[in-house]
């Protein structure tokens, strides 16, 4: 089967939605699947390219900064060649934010080539938002199906006004071969020339929606708890300026580490050198780096958002209100001081993990994927 995966972020671009795509491709491409990822290029990068084992497209054209999103009217052109001419038996459009992958449900559509639609997201969906989300959902009703990431992503799918029977909810999954038990953390620790200190850890994309200044400002309460505590932060984004002005206005340049982005293997190693993972998000509608947290071993602190609480509940984190950042100091603090909760939360995390594969995930991809083509036969 030879399935179009379209997509505006893709590597080395960090964030849910390439991890998505990365993993999904690279287990399909093991059942016997032939996925084709088409996206959009960055400066330097060849059209024609290969990403561990997956064929990959990408497409000249004007890319909106900052957001990352093409609306080059010669990049669609080019992208509707892909798809008229490319034999493809599936077209999969990875987020429903890509301007590309909403492009590529059109036109599979108009090309009669059944489709798939991803949303990783819950957002607002009443009023003024339903001006805004009007081409999207339109998009969105032209797919054959959707994959919500989560129950909670369905029921916004749900809300902007697709059938209940048209979403199917398959998790994502996470990459055991990069991240588990056996990582070692203790070369990061020696990176950050911490040694002993309590250390707390994030990976995250520096935007709004993922309060890492809600972290911060947590933080601050933490050192005056534990002045020894170490706080590192691994990812970029457009926030990464303001929350270096942020740390340095409160003083907190030694003992916090703005690390930028890292490959996967060394955000294993940092996860695994932490005392304590933290994911602060205001909004999340799964959270992919709480199993990776999960994987390696490290106790998680998170917030009650509502696909983090699917993802771990109250078994596998301490949960805290998104945007109290007084209580995700407390939560850190008592897991930090908390050797017996620490232990017990990190053994429920490794049990839960298990149930997440993207081995698993893929599988429940490629089933629907036959379902679909049935249909549209």
């Amino acid at each position: 089967m030879r399935i179009a995966m379209v997509c505006d972020e893709f590597y080395p671009d960090v964030g849910g939605g390439p991890l998505y795509t990365t993993g999904l491709s690279t287990a399909l491409a093991k059942l016997d699947v032939e996925p084709i990822v088409i996206t959009h290029t960055h400066a330097g990068q060849p059209e024609e390219d290969e990403f561990e084992g997956v064929e990959v497209r990408r497409l000249k054209g004007f890319v909106m900064p900052r957001l990352d999103r093409a609306i080059s009217a010669g990049l669609a052109r080019r992208l509707h060649e892909h798809i008229k001419f490319g034999n493809f038996d599936v077209v999969h459009g990875q987020d429903i934010y890509s301007s590309m992958a909403l492009l590529s449900i059109h036109s599979a559509h108009k090309r009669k080539i059944p489709s798939v639609l991803t949303c990783h997201s819950v957002h607002k969906s009443g009023g003024i938002w339903r001006l805004i989300y009007r081409p999207i959902v339109s998009a969105m009703k032209r797919a054959n199906r959707m994959i919500a990431v989560s129950n909670a992503a369905k029921r916004f799918c749900v809300a902007l006004g697709i059938p209940d029977d048209k979403i199917e909810v398959i998790p994502n999954g996470v990459d055991l071969s990069i991240f588990n038990k056996d990582v070692d953390g203790s070369v990061m620790r020696t990176k950050l020339r911490v040694k002993k200190d309590p250390l707390i850890a994030t990976a995250i994309r520096l935007v709004a929606r993922k309060g890492p200044d809600h972290l911060v400002n947590a933080f601050s309460s933490v050192l005056e708890k534990m002045p020894n505590a170490k706080l590192a932060i691994a990812g970029g984004g457009t926030e990464a300026a303001n929350l270096r002005a942020q740390i340095k206005k409160m003083g907190m340049e030694k003992s916090i580490f703005m690390l930028g982005r890292l490959p996967r293997e060394q955000v294993a190693q940092l996860m695994a050198a932490a005392d304590v993972f933290v994911l602060p998000s205001l909004v999340e509608s799964f959270g992919i780096v709480l199993l990776e947290a999960m994987a390696v071993g490290t106790p998680i602190v998170c917030t009650r958002t509502q696909g983090a609480v699917e993802t771990v509940g109250g078994r596998d984190a301490l949960l805290t209100h998104p945007g109290d950042d007084d209580a995700l100091a407390e939560a850190i603090v008592r897991m930090l001081s908390d050797k017996k909760l620490a232990e017990h939360l990190r053994t429920n995390g490794l049990k839960t993990v298990k149930r997440f594969s993207w081995e698993k995930t893929a599988k429940k991809t490629l089933k629907l994927y036959e379902v679909v083509r049935e249909e549209h036969a």
